[in-house]
């Protein structure tokens, strides 16, 4: 028993909720005009002078150095100084560009006689602490500090000697990180990148003044520090006075690539940079929408796979005992005739599929297409089935269909996240990072999970029930809820069916014995669901601790309830998130890599359905349901599959 959302408005009811634009400044309401050098131009709310700059004339119009596309302003370095004047011809003043915002009808001259020795006077005072070694350095050609001083015009030091920190030591204990403080101009940016990317809080500034020096943890090495070894200080930094191993920001590569992570759900791009064919190091790049120039550990360090002796780059067909490499015509002919032989002999349904969801939706499509219309059989699955599919169903039956309803970006307008079953911060570092971001700034998390995970040190309530107990402490929740009539009853009335029956089922549940199979304690439950039900926007996420149970179809049926209920569906900042495996999940269970549904998550033993499937494929295809991988095994040991 549960609820059914509804996609459209219940006939003769008016819309709710207002219209939005998701993330792009396009969807900001414009906010006057401000001029710059004296030429009109749009603002748009919000915006800073240095993003407004941006916008209209690119974003190497004005130099910075403490700046970066992923962290909050700051405004140490004052190289974005612009002047600003209130009216037109009036009097001037310098204001650093990347925090102050721009005023309407205001008058920005970013390239002023005055702004141009401001710069310039404040690069050179910076060289003056910064061995000159440029050609020797890693990042030559590539370093912030080094386009900054030409972009000013700095040809030479006027100020060479003096007291000065040249003699800072390098750190190379670490695996990964390595620093050269030497080389650091204080400009915080690999401090905000731990604390607001990361949230680790593993660097910080110590001393005063002169002495003003960045130390990990309580001034220990890299490798004694705290440090989760993601990268982001090392791709913050704008000299080389944090970098890693791999020298990633050096230019001394052939080029680089735009691909998508493989290790986990998020789906982060990476920008890998390639020499002599081999992978050389990875960056995470800022404009993706996914991670936003970040990325973890494995994403931005394991790849030494991909260069590895043992990996196999060539077709491999065992003769004699022993497997020899081939060629790709060989193997196709040898696949070819073995599978032929074999649906000859034995018919389609001896030969199975397995697909990824590491592969490409074009690829994931095909292989099923392959199966079901060459081989003629529905013997096909994949890892998106044997981990979400509770996931897919449960979100078919309530929401129909089994994506997220909103995007991990929508976390930045939430007010309340929810996190059962999973562990983002381990199998989902970018999404976790984000998450505890937003904990930070006080918005309230609820964790349930029988571990007290990394998360749940963040949480304003860990419900730490019994493993297997999700359905029975999702049902607490949902009584409470109801019963202190906190359901959004105009939503309910408008977008769902089948709320009465529910109800009357939820209040007559006894709360006393769910609380002994839980063990959680009623009262912790109560205040958990009357704040996840108060909160403006509430956002659920839920991993495989939730669909690798042998209830997990329901308590993702139970988390969407929870979300229609209080209204938490169909906006920005509100909805229910799975959280995938690997990199293309969605996108393999979409493209119909499972034994009981095709492409589109119809349904193939439907009479009406199957005749559609053969229509466009042009082939005869099975109506019974196939075999899932478990299936697979075991008619493999009992003879009755041939190939997989």
């Amino acid at each position: 028993m549960g609820i059914v959302y509804r996609k459209e408005e219940k006939q003769g009811q008016a819309a709710q909720g207002a219209t939005f634009t998701y993330g792009s400044t396009n969807g900001k309401p414009k906010a006057g005009i401000a001029f710059i050098d004296n030429k009109p131009y749009e603002i748009r709310e919000g915006e800073t002078i240095l993003a407004f700059i941006k916008r209209n004339f690119g974003n190497d119009y004005v130099p910075t150095l403490c700046d970066a596309p992923n962290l909050e302003p700051f405004g140490s370095c004052r190289v974005c100084s612009v002047d600003v004047a209130l009216t037109e011809n009036g009097q001037t003043k310098a204001q650093a560009s990347c925090h102050t915002p721009v005023m309407a009808n205001s008058y920005i001259y970013p390239h002023s006689d005055k702004i141009q020795k401001l710069r310039k006077n404040i690069i050179e005072l910076v060289l003056t602490d910064h061995p000159l070694d440029c050609l020797t350095c890693e990042v030559n050609n590539n370093c912030e500090l080094q386009t900054v001083a030409a972009k000013v015009g700095v040809r030479d030091v006027r100020y060479p000697e003096g007291k000065n920190h040249l003699d800072r030591k390098k750190d190379l204990s670490h695996p990964y990180m390595t620093s050269d403080f030497s080389k650091c101009i204080n400009c915080y940016r690999c401090v905000r990148a731990c604390d607001e990317v990361q949230g680790e809080f593993v660097l910080s500034m110590a001393g005063r003044g002169f002495n003003s020096h960045i130390i990990k943890s309580l001034n220990t090495s890299f490798e004694q520090s705290d440090c989760v070894s993601c990268g982001a200080c090392a791709q913050a930094c704008p000299t080389s006075a944090i970098s890693d191993v791999f020298e990633s920001k050096s230019i001394a590569v052939d080029k680089k690539v735009r691909t998508v992570c493989t290790y986990c759900g998020v789906g982060c791009n990476l920008d890998v940079a390639v020499k002599q064919n081999k992978v050389h190091s990875i960056q995470a790049p800022y404009d993706a929408e996914a991670n936003q120039g970040h990325t973890c550990l494995k994403g931005r360090f394991a790849f030494s796979f991909y260069n590895h002796a043992d990996r196999i780059r060539t077709p491999l067909i065992k003769k004699d005992g022993a497997f020899v490499a081939v060629s790709w015509e060989e193997a196709y002919d040898f696949i070819a005739n073995k599978l032929t032989e074999i649906k000859a002999k034995y018919g389609p349904d001896y030969i199975a599929g397995i697909s990824s969801a590491r592969c490409t939706n074009e690829e994931n499509y095909l292989m099923q297409k392959f199966i079901r219309a060459v081989i003629g059989t529905n013997n096909i699955d994949s890892c998106a089935r044997v981990c979400h599919s509770p996931t897919a169903i449960g979100m078919q039956r309530t929401f129909g269909t089994g994506a997220a309803t909103n995007s991990i970006k929508d976390l930045a307008y939430t007010d309340c996240m929810m996190v059962i079953g999973a562990n983002p911060t381990d199998a989902h570092p970018v999404t976790g990072a984000k998450i505890k971001q937003q904990a930070i700034k006080g918005k309230t998390l609820i964790v349930i999970d029988p571990r007290r995970t990394e998360l749940a040190r963040y949480a304003n309530y860990h419900l730490q029930l019994r493993p297997g107990t999700n359905v029975a402490l999702l049902n607490m929740m949902l009584y409470y809820i109801i019963s202190e009539k906190l359901e959004d009853k105009d939503f309910i009335s408008k977008r769902t069916e089948g709320f009465d029956d529910f109800r009357d089922h939820i209040l007559h549940l006894n709360i006393d014995e769910l609380e002994k199979i839980t063990g959680v304690d009623r009262n912790l439950v109560r205040d958990a669901a009357i704040a996840y039900a108060s909160a403006p926007n509430a956002m659920s996420f839920h991993g495989l601790g939730v669909t690798e149970h042998s209830q997990g179809t329901f308590t993702v049926m139970l988390i969407a309830d929870l979300a229609m209920i209080t209204g938490n569906i169909g906006r920005r900042g509100v909805g229910v998130n799975p959280l995938r495996g690997q990199n293309n999940v969605q996108g393999a269970a979409d493209m119909g890599c499972q034994p009981y549904q095709g492409a589109g998550y119809l349904d193939v033993t439907n009479p009406e359905i199957h005749r559609m499937y053969e229509n466009f494929y042009g082939a005869k295809l099975p109506i019974h349901a196939g075999l899932k991988i478990p299936q697979m095994y075991d008619a493999a040991l009992n003879d009755k599959l041939k190939a997989i």
